[in-house]
């Protein structure tokens, strides 16, 4: 299978599934193409370059929207439950003087600096902006009013922050870690920076969920090995969950960064469970609000095949 090994947060699997020998034990080759811009992806998924990507449900349904023939195969990403700030999916950062300590703040930012407020995110599109917009109008706050965004990586957010080019960081691990132990030990009060907001709490538990997607032409002629890979993938991810400081170790080297990395928590089970379908609804009516899609356009049955729930393991929790 093909897959597109971004360096970033979300390569934590495969970079495992190697090292630790997942795939091998499984049969199955995965060709990493390399680091392929997000924008690209759906494209290189339509053409037959890559076979699977690893997303939100957002991403899925841009890419059934695009004309690309996928269904989601197991549950990869997950929010943590257990209440570990680390484990989160995002943290939104601002410098620690900054007035934005609430989303009721933000109004009152846009009066007083006659601009809005400037957030990073990794892409338009991805869970950043929806979990943003979501998080204001839950609390009242209309997103078009008083946001701007601006598109940085997350390895570049820190450094934009600090500069003033942006106002807040939406940044996934291990780049949130990372800045948070950089302000932690620094003496200069122009370097501190704080914790705004956490994915669990603008969006819920919904926030970390993703999917494993497949192009459902390859479902159809490589059913086998699509099974074997959903089964070596789970299994770097369960090792992931429980090894993460050497899971760290292993991001860390492959995506060039000088200090261990924290990772994601990722899904036990991989179950599309009930569950599941309720948080794929909450993605599903976030892009209705920010009228991305029609109301009613997209259920979650929609997104996702029970072909290979033989792959699951729903003796475990998805969190």
């Amino acid at each position: 299978m093909n897959g597109a090994v971004t360096k970033d947060c979300s390569g934590t699997p495969w970079f495992v599934g190697y090292e630790k020998g997942f795939f091998d034990k499984h049969n199955v080759n995965v060709v990493d193409k390399g680091d392929i811009p997000y924008a690209q992806q759906p494209a290189a998924l339509s053409s037959g370059e890559l076979n699977v990507y690893d997303g939100h449900p957002n991403a899925l349904i841009n890419l059934i929207k695009s004309g690309v023939p996928v269904k989601a195969v197991v549950v990869t990403g997950a929010e943590p439950i257990n209440g570990s700030l680390d484990e989160e999916h995002m943290h939104w950062l601002v410098k620690e003087n900054s007035s934005l300590k609430s989303p009721e703040d933000f109004e009152k930012f846009v009066k007083d600096n006659g601009r809005k407020v400037k957030v990073g995110v990794l892409a338009t599109g991805v869970c950043a902006d929806l979990e943003t917009n979501a998080w204001l109008r839950k609390n009242n706050i209309t997103p078009n009013d008083t946001v701007e965004y601006v598109t940085l990586p997350d390895n570049q957010q820190e450094q934009a922050l600090l500069q003033g080019d942006i106002d807040i960081a939406t940044l996934h691990p291990p780049f949130f870690a990372k800045a948070e132990k950089d302000s932690n030990e620094t003496n200069d009060s122009s370097k501190k920076l704080r914790i705004l907001t956490t994915s669990t709490e603008a969006f819920g538990p919904a926030a970390g969920l993703s999917f494993a997607i497949v192009n459902e032409d390859f479902i159809k002629e490589h059913p086998d090995t699509v099974r074997n890979f959903i089964k070596a993938f789970k299994d770097a991810d369960r090792w992931s969950n429980d090894n993460r400081e050497e899971a760290g170790e292993i991001t860390a080297k492959n995506i060039d960064l000088p200090y261990t990395a924290n990772v994601h928590w990722y899904s036990p089970s991989g179950a599309i469970d009930e569950e599941v379908k309720g948080y794929i609804q909450d993605w599903i009516d976030a892009m209705e609000a920010d009228g991305l899609i029609e109301h009613g356009e997209f259920v979650p049955e929609d997104l996702y095949t029970t072909e290979f729930n033989d792959t699951w393991d729903t003796s475990l929790p998805n969190q």
